[in-house]
């Protein structure tokens, strides 16, 4: 009952269905696996990675007072040389 012209595209939808379900099948595997693992090993090691983040919090906070503080001794510099060298009051 099939002649080529009708068996390609036929046997083509259901071969690509079926590559669909086994793609799908293996990827839902490995990310299942992949994830599994990953989750296990952050787990495993949660204490030394908040401590990390802690110390780096810590650095990251240090650092920014550091910039304001350096900003704001530099805007008084040129503050006080722009109004001592116009003359100006201090107000």
């Amino acid at each position: 009952f099939f002649t080529f012209g009708l068996s390609i595209p036929v046997f083509a939808a259901i071969g690509s269905g079926c590559g669909l379900a086994t793609g799908a099948v293996v990827g839902g595997a490995t990310g299942l696996v992949g994830g599994g693992a990953t989750g296990f090993g952050v787990y495993t090691k949660r204490d030394a990675i908040g401590n990390s983040v802690t110390k780096t919090l810590s650095k990251v906070d240090g650092a920014a007072k550091l910039v304001k503080e350096t900003a704001s001794n530099s805007a008084d510099y040129v503050r006080n040389r722009l109004v001592g060298g116009t003359g100006g009051t201090t107000d």
